[in-house]
């Protein structure tokens, strides 16, 4: 693992869910059965857990190439729900492991995927408690 950490992905000061891309998913889904969108967010929260998880174990030891498929997987999926620093973070992970290329501490950098999954599951567990009263 390398040393230096640029700050990839942005500051923390914007919020968890891009309201935007948020607002797109709901029209995508609908709003007439919120439990559908409800169930989806469950989905997503429950598998990027596990994506994360992932993250930290290849990180706790010292695995870089066993960081690709979730940080990829976890960028991905967390763009389809609004969570966009959460996907860049991940998308600058996959890109050094991909490149190699680019001073990255990738041990810092699955630190701060960790932190900014924490904001998200918060964000996202309010938008599903806005749901539940609609």
């Amino acid at each position: 693992m390398t040393t230096e950490e640029p700050n990839a992905g942005g500051g923390s000061q914007e919020p968890a869910i891009s309201a935007c891309e948020f607002a797109s998913l709901v029209e995508m889904v609908g709003t007439e059965l919120p439990d559908v969108l409800i169930d989806l967010l469950d989905t997503y929260l429950e598998e990027s857990a596990g994506l994360v998880g992932a993250l930290q174990s290849a990180k706790a030891r010292d695995r870089e190439a066993e960081m690709l498929r979730p940080a990829h997987s976890l960028k991905s999926s967390s763009a389809s729900v609004g969570a966009m620093r959460l996907s860049a973070l991940c998308a600058a992970l996959e890109e050094y492991l991909r490149q190699g290329r680019g001073p990255l501490d990738t041990g810092a950098q699955v630190d701060r995927i960790a932190a900014e999954f924490a904001r998200v599951v918060q964000a996202l567990e309010q938008e599903k408690l806005q749901l539940r009263s609609r």
